[in-house]
């Protein structure tokens, strides 16, 4: 906007270039300071046509003169630093007091520029050469409006004799020059706009010609480029005249019709692109996909692959909201609803010179590295580049947060990082002080700044353009949502293109919106995580605190996706065949992912009808189970296969009304024999009295071994009971025995979630002080949470695991000859469930007398079977005690478990 003052002190400058910026004035830069100051190029700024400059300084001040009413600042120019260094050595003659300099050395991020002429003359001549330059820059203005990528001329075309046509002409281009098929392409407009430029008295032709012709001698391959340009405006406008328009989406309609759209043009109105580190490539370095489709697709999907390039004219406006055109939004969303950002730099000067920043400081860093052009070196290359720009976007939104890093960083190295298995990124580390709870760490005081400062400028911006469409080039603090789509944006449009995804989620139970970008590893592909919110920690997909922290809406695990040969992105739902279970709260339904059956747990919400908070703990309820299950690996828990959170609109019979529905899908492996309930009904009717003891000894050792991982790692079940182990007896597992599988995590939670504000306080899902389960598989510390707040432990799954060996024993529910009332009034006091009288004379007594053997008669029992049952009574006894510290843990459990298993 204006020149420093300090610039007057490089008093040895002898060239400075600030064209294409904002100036409207010289001051508070006093040129007469600057003595040795030979060249100053002013092109394509806001100055008017009386500020004064020094005699002994050559100026050039095409592109000006606000005050005439002639805006000559392209849009396509991007505001550069005058100290930034070169990329090319452009040597370049420049005339001097009639007499020529040697060569000089520009620094300069743009084409070539001009040469210098003396801007103190007459006012009379000047105002000629005003009027003759307003006419030129109009005419460039409707040429770039109306250019469309089209054919390369031929390489054949000899321009010198054009360059010496225009100079006789004064870089008027003629009416009838032998160009070909290129003249016939001018429209009405434009030879009516060159005719005017052409009406001059013969006074002032000559003298105009005279300095355009020694202006076009000195500069000829300025010339030589300009009419390239001028060829290829030519074209475009034959090609877009040719091409149909469409009224609500010109730029859509005209994209999809003309064939020649969709071929990469390597010629523009920008310097070549012939090398890496030009930084003013095409604005359309390649074709768009359909711009609809694509803002369409994302809404649905919250998710765009490598190959969705963003078109200019992408919009985003959430995944709360029925898809719809541009103009509906603006006609139906009031302003203080979330705004919907649009990417086009047609319509956005920001953004465009955002993007050939990026493009210009990429080629920089490229150029300096000296980056292999070596195939095997790309994707760590495309790496780097990444990295680079999710700083350079972070920059650009107003920074990034790095508290976090540091603070894991001195936990970790003072040994108090807490990992089981979520890390810590809060305050709280390894204390077990309740006071943590009160302690705000779930983000930082520059976090809530950052969001409050961006959230005011939205304001703001939707308030000045009364719009409910923000550009977003005109956003200057940005959160997740606007870096992720401008790191895509950018991604898309360096040289080369770096594959990267738009992916849309959550980070620890909030909201989020990340890339990645994919990199070989040997044969392999890594996808890695670039988050522009905190570009300085770039790591796997797979990482354990990432693969926990970073939830997107749908998410297939690699091992599937290779094996079925499914890509990035893939949605569950489409996926689904076959019938489905209906459960009190969700759905199962069986499917086939191409060889590999597995089974979809599925919820659904009517928003309508819905608060804020039920919205909230649907999602967190996916979430929370997602995050525990993608945290267990173990062959006694059931595996997670994906999951899926969508928002479907329903449109109503007339088309006025849309309900939206949303439903979770958590995708899982198939086990066939089917629940252990239901194999312990069968068994009831069938008039058994108990499982089998092997089978249940394999069952109490199996589930004794899920609980030994979830407590090794501080998770909490808070759900033990039969309905909730797998088992399938038909198909065998390694060691020959049945397969058994715990499963239903929807209630588990981590042991210390009360004390964290980060990802290990999984919000939405009750803490470890409310009364969470089953009431006759509970634990009598979990019923008294009812009443008051009572923080209980692991111990709590040892007692419903007791509870399911009394089932196995009994082929009956816990408490099963007691009332509701009465099963209150027993947990309340402590009191396990009683077994049957018979199977407590069997553990009782110890040696075998009359009465025991007509019991192992009824029981049908060999004296093995005695042993184990009174060996399964005393488990139940153990894990059953009414003090928590009395009971065993699973670790002890497992081992005794374990070592019977193994001797029988």
């Amino acid at each position: 906007m204006e020149l420093s003052p300090v610039l007057a002190l490089l008093q040895n400058l002898e060239s400075l270039d600030v064209s294409n910026n904002r100036l409207t004035n010289l001051h508070p830069l006093d040129l007469s300071l600057m003595p040795r100051l030979q060249i100053l190029n002013l092109r394509y700024n806001k100055l008017p046509s009386y500020c004064w400059i020094p005699t002994w300084i050559h100026c050039n001040l095409e592109g000006n003169y606000e005050e005439m009413g002639v805006d000559t600042c392209s849009s396509s120019m991007v505001e550069m630093d005058v100290f930034e260094t070169p990329y090319e050595n452009n040597t370049i003659t420049v005339p001097h007091k009639g007499s020529h300099r040697n060569p000089l050395n520009m620094s300069t991020g743009i084409s070539s520029i001009s040469r210098c002429f003396s801007a103190r003359k007459s006012s009379k001549r000047w105002k000629r050469r005003q009027h003759y330059f307003q006419q030129r820059a109009r005419q460039e203005r409707l040429n770039n409006s109306r250019k469309w990528k089209g054919e390369v001329l031929p390489e054949g075309l000899s321009l010198k004799m054009e360059v010496e046509e225009t100079g006789k002409q004064g870089m008027k281009v003629p009416e009838n020059t032998d160009r070909g098929s290129v003249d016939s392409t001018y429209s009405g407009d434009n030879d009516k706009l060159l005719e005017e430029a052409s009406v001059i008295t013969s006074e002032e032709e000559e003298e105009e010609s005279s300095l355009k012709a020694k202006f076009a001698s000195d500069n000829s391959r300025c010339v030589e480029t300009q009419l390239t340009s001028e060829r290829d405006n030519n074209e475009s406008c034959e090609i877009k005249a040719s091409s149909p328009s469409s009224g609500d989406a010109p730029s859509t309609a005209d994209y999809n019709s003309s064939s020649e759209r969709k071929k990469p043009n390597n010629k523009s109105k920008r310097c070549s692109e012939k090398y890496l580190d030009n930084p003013k490539g095409s604005k359309c370095h390649r074709p768009s996909t359909d711009i609809a489709n694509l803002s369409h697709k994302y809404s649905r999907n919250s998710f765009c692959s490598t190959e969705d390039s963003l078109p200019d004219g992408f919009f985003d406006a959430g995944r709360d909201r029925p898809f719809m055109s541009l103009s509906k939004y603006e006609e139906i969303l009031p302003l203080d609803s979330r705004e919907v950002i649009l990417l086009d730099r047609a319509k956005d000067e920001v953004l465009d010179a955002i993007t050939l920043s990026a493009r210009t400081l990429v080629a920089r860093l490229k150029k300096l590295n000296c980056l292999t052009p070596d195939v095997d070196q790309v994707s760590i290359d495309n790496l780097q580049v990444a990295s680079f720009l999710a700083l350079f976007v972070s920059d650009h939104f107003g920074g990034s947060d790095r508290t976090a890093i540091i603070e894991r960083t001195r936990k970790a190295v003072s040994g108090t990082n807490y990992q089981k298995p979520f890390i810590c990124t809060c305050l709280t580390g390894n204390q077990d002080d309740l006071a943590a709870l009160n302690k705000q760490v779930s983000t930082t005081a520059e976090d809530v700044i950052l969001s409050d400062v961006c959230e005011k400028s939205l304001r703001s911006i939707k308030s000045k353009r009364n719009s409910i469409v923000v550009p977003l080039g005109k956003l200057q603090f940005g959160i997740c949502r606007h870096r992720a789509l401008l790191m895509k944006y950018l991604c898309d449009r360096m040289e080369p293109p770096v594959p990267c995804e738009l992916v849309r989620g959550y980070l620890d139970f909030m909201p989020h919106a990340w890339n990645i970008v994919p990199v070989k590893q040997g044969s392999s592909w890594v996808r890695m995580v670039v988050d522009a919110c905190r570009p300085h920690d770039i790591r796997e997909d797979t990482d354990q605190e990432y693969f926990c922290r970073y939830i997107p809406l749908n998410r297939l695990n690699e091992s599937i996706r290779t094996k079925e040969n499914l890509e990035p992105g893939c949605s569950v739902s489409s996926l689904l065949t076959g019938k489905g279970v209906e459960r009190a709260n969700s759905s199962l339904i069986r499917c086939k992912l191409g060889s590999t059956e597995a089974v979809v747990k599925m919820r659904t919400l009517e928003v309508s009808g819905a608060s804020l908070d039920d919205i909230r703990t649907f999602e967190y309820t996916c979430l929370g189970e997602v995050r525990i299950l993608g945290a267990l690996k173990h062959d006694c828990i059931v595996e997670l296969y994906g999951h899926e959170i969508s928002s479907k609109w329903i449109t109503s019979e007339n088309g006025d009304e849309h309900r939206r529905v949303l439903q979770s899908s958590i995708l899982m492996e198939h086990i066939k024999g089917g629940s252990l309930k239901g194999h312990i009904e069968k068994l009831s009717e069938a008039g058994k009295h108990h499982v089998p003891l092997d089978l249940a000894l394999s069952i109490a050792r199996d589930i004794s071994g899920a609980l030994m991982e979830l407590h090794s790692k501080d998770i909490i079940h808070r759900d033990i009971k039969s309905e909730n182990v797998l088992i399938d007896l038909d198909n065998q597992s390694a060691n020959g025995e049945a397969i058994v599988k715990l499963c239903d995590f929807d209630r588990a939670v981590p042991l210390r979630s009360h004390l964290h504000g980060c990802c290990i306080a999984h919000v939405g899902i009750p803490p470890p002080n409310i009364c969470v389960g089953t009431p006759r598989w509970m634990s009598p510390e979990v019923f008294r949470a009812m009443h008051e707040q009572n923080f209980y432990g692991l111990e709590v799954d040892i007692w419903s695991f007791g509870c399911l060996i009394f089932e196995l024993l009994t082929l009956q529910n816990p408490y099963f000859d007691l009332s509701e009332l009465q099963i209150h009034e027993s947990l309340q006091k402590g009191k396990r469930p009683k077994l049957p009288k018979k199977l407590e004379t069997l553990s009782s007594e110890t040696e075998e007398d009359e009465s025991t053997n007509k019991l192992c008669e009824e029981f049908d029992l060999t004296e093995s079977d005695l042993d184990t049952m009174r060996f399964l009574i005393d488990v139940f006894h153990q894990c059953t005690e009414e003090s928590p510290s009395d009971r065993l843990n699973a670790g002890d459990l497992h081992e005794m478990i374990l070592s019977r298993t193994k001797r029988e």
